[in-house]
């Protein structure tokens, strides 16, 4: 998160030199099973480094306990939202938010050719959809566990979400004008982001979120 710095402090020394003491942005990391809301469909799953959490495709394991160490989901349509702590302090307002989360569809077994539309949203608004290109299982992930079959999900895409006051923008190309003004962010706002694959998408091909142990890069989904 950036803020906008409306007071500077001058903290004097000997011979009237100063100081200037800046803000500093907040980073953070939360982990793929954190989410506080959700709603999917089979085909869906979740799992540890060490284990799959209960059975496949049984929804009701998405509130199993074990969810919150989870480092990696996945399901055919739906939704998972996420709280993002704002630690932003007091009177400031939030210029920037970056998102980033190694990302990839959802086939029945794997397959990478199998597009899947994957919209964002923050407190409720749409900032953008990304077209995921398929559900790739051609080679072992880099850190997937040994134990995790090469005939699932192995890794994905990292995808770098940014809303400033100018839009939105995946991978520096610019897919909405929502921004961070139009959403009203600063130090009071709750903060929710969704990762969802909606039913009346033109492909709906389900997401796969992978974090540490899975995947190409070892790294939860990374606020800053």
């Amino acid at each position: 998160m950036s803020l906008i710095l409306d007071k500077i402090n001058y903290v004097y020394s000997e011979g009237t030199a100063y100081q200037i003491q800046a803000l500093k942005d907040v980073n953070l990391e939360i982990k793929d099973g954190q989410f506080s809301r959700h709603q999917v469909w089979p085909t869906c799953g979740i799992a540890t480094s060490e284990s799959v959490i209960g059975e496949f495709d049984d929804i009701r394991y998405f509130n199993h306990p074990d969810r919150f160490t989870a480092n990696i989901l996945w399901f055919t349509k739906g939704y998972v939202e996420y709280t993002i702590p704002n630690l932003i302090p007091s009177n400031q307002r939030i210029t920037q938010l970056s998102i980033s989360a190694e990302l990839s569809s959802e086939a029945p077994g794997i397959d990478n050719n199998w597009p899947s539309d994957i919209s964002f949203y923050i407190n409720d608004t749409k900032i953008g959809m990304w077209t995921s290109p398929g559900d790739f299982g051609d080679v072992h992930g880099m850190f997937t566990p040994q134990w995790w079959p090469q005939n699932w999900n192995q890794y994905g895409l990292l995808k770098l979400l940014v809303i400033n006051d100018y839009g939105t923008y995946i991978d520096g190309l610019k897919i909405s004008d929502v921004s961070t003004l139009s959403l009203h962010l600063d130090y009071s706002s709750d903060i929710r982001l969704r990762l969802a694959v909606e039913n009346d998408s033109e492909h709906v091909g389900g997401i796969t979120l992978y974090g540490k142990s899975f995947g190409n890069y070892d790294q939860d989904i990374r606020v800053a």
